[in-house]
């Protein structure tokens, strides 16, 4: 609402009942800077009661008061309705997101860990062709226990899987292992990324973001995931 202040040089020629009105009003401002719907309703049942009667306030100018205090006060409490919501939306996904925990997902990363009965999975990506890629699966002190061998390949995710078999029919211990990968372009070797399918140990929440805290220590929003099994 809008609020009006009287010259001084104009106050000599109103009614008592309107000075003792713009008083009240002035002194109300002071005291508070929230204008509640209580105290609106005091100052306008003032206002109409030491109105000037030789100039009543006009219906339009009323009823556009009350339309600018109801205005802002729908705003107000759509805000708190809005801010409800969003609180809601941020426990409902927080609630939601643990059922993530125990499937895996496939980030960037060189360290995967083998376990019985579940292979090291994971994807070479390649983000231009190659004239040929190996992947190396390394132990702990970087001796080479699998090598998968990629020949000429364009852009793109190639599959790869060890379930641990070693020469001799033995298998290997179960705990992390390296993996490298080493592509040759225009005869010359560099190394490429590898993506492996990591399980998730635990979920938290930063900001509205879901964050995704993974067996191997590493972490990724879920918003950057793209594939999970």
């Amino acid at each position: 609402m809008a609020s009006s202040i009287i010259p001084n040089s104009s106050r000599q020629a109103l009614p008592p009942g309107v000075l003792s009105y713009e008083t009240e009003k002035q002194q109300e401002v002071q005291r508070s800077g929230t204008l509640g719907q209580e105290d609106f309703l005091k100052l306008m049942t003032a206002q109409l009661k030491n109105q000037d009667p030789m100039k009543p306030m006009e219906n339009g100018e009323f009823l556009g008061q009350m339309a600018q205090f109801s205005t802002v006060s729908s705003i107000g409490e759509m805000s708190k309705q809005l801010q409800s919501l969003s609180e809601q939306f941020v426990a409902s996904r927080m609630l939601s997101s643990g059922s993530l925990i125990g499937r895996q997902v496939l980030s960037e990363g060189n360290y995967g860990d083998l376990q019985d009965g579940v292979p090291l999975d994971g994807v070479v990506r390649l983000t231009e062709p190659v004239d040929g890629a190996v992947v190396y699966v390394r132990n702990a002190v970087g001796q080479v226990m699998e090598t998968f061998e990629l020949g000429p390949a364009g852009k793109g995710d190639y599959p790869f899987s060890w379930d641990g078999a070693l020469p001799g029919g033995v298998n290997a211990l179960p705990g992390q292992y390296k993996v490298d990968v080493a592509v040759t372009r225009a005869g010359k070797t560099e190394s490429a990324r590898a993506l492996l399918y990591t399980p998730v140990n635990s979920v938290t929440m930063n900001g509205q973001d879901v964050v995704l805290n993974l067996q191997n220590g590493a972490t990724v929003p879920l918003s950057q995931v793209t594939t999970m099994r």
